[in-house]
């Protein structure tokens, strides 16, 4: 197995391995690689539904979803995003965030398999939250350390979030999701979401992701945000994520046993 790192500071190329098959050495260097850069970038897979779950599992528990239009009969841990709606979700997460911040302990890892691949639009945009943290001014790190945020079904998180493995600051915060900043104004809260939002996307800080078929890409929520780019129902794309629930995930005692 090669690890390559990206080039934009965050985030690994796997190459040389297959999901499927990855013995017990295999599975602890990728979860350790994962814990480092954030993101793991896998291509050349191949997977049916039992055998995406086997791979998600890798990292964790796994958390399930509602069955409705799109999404397949007998699977609920896949949540399947898509150009149309027949074939999944539409219309997601075009706005920085961390899947699964609106739960009260947020979902800690996501993974995506490119079903089938669209030929024009549907890149997945990525950023290092522990970054953006750090490459704050020190006066703005000062001030956002004592602040915490409200999503809109009311849960609440700290603006800078430590990992619970590693114990590194992030910058946590769902641009879509957030109703607003405890103790500031609705205007004041208003500038804080978009100033953030324009921190995540600052030049050189991002990493566009062009899906081919069998790729997949593994993000710790706590450590990096995504967010989707326009495609059109004209062109056909699914992907195939599943998630880790935070009450199985590696890096707590015991979960290894409970992904089993």
């Amino acid at each position: 197995m090669k690890i390559t790192p990206l080039p934009v500071g965050f985030g690994a190329e796997i190459d040389g391995v297959d999901l499927r098959q990855a013995d017990a050495g295999v599975a602890e260097l990728l979860r350790s690689t994962l814990l480092e850069y954030g993101m793991l970038v896998v291509r050349g897979q191949s997977f049916t539904p039992p055998e995406q779950l086997a791979a998600s599992r890798l990292f964790g528990s796994l958390e399930t979803f509602p069955t409705v239009r799109g999404q397949l009969q007998g699977w609920p841990e896949i949540f399947r995003v898509a150009s149309r709606p027949q074939d999944g979700h539409v219309e997601v997460g075009r706005y920085w965030h961390s899947d699964g911040s609106f739960r009260e302990e947020p979902t800690p890892i996501s993974f995506w398999y490119s079903e089938v691949r669209s030929e024009q639009g549907g890149d997945t945009l990525f950023t290092d939250l522990q970054r953006a943290y750090a490459e704050l001014r020190p006066e703005i790190r000062q001030e956002f350390e004592g602040l915490s945020t409200a999503h809109r079904n009311g849960v609440v998180h700290p603006l800078v979030l430590r990992h619970p493995k590693s114990g590194v600051p992030a910058l946590y915060l769902n641009i879509g999701l957030t109703a607003g900043v405890l103790g500031y104004s609705p205007d004041h809260s208003r500038a804080l979401i978009d100033a953030v939002d324009r921190h995540y996307s600052r030049d050189g800080a991002t990493y566009r992701h062009r899906w081919l078929p069998g790729d997949v890409v593994v993000a710790d929520n706590l450590h990096v945000a995504h967010k989707a780019t326009p495609i059109t129902p004209a062109t056909r794309r699914i992907l195939h994520r599943t998630t880790i629930r935070a009450d199985g995930v590696i890096w707590y005692e015991g979960a290894q046993k409970q992904a089993a």
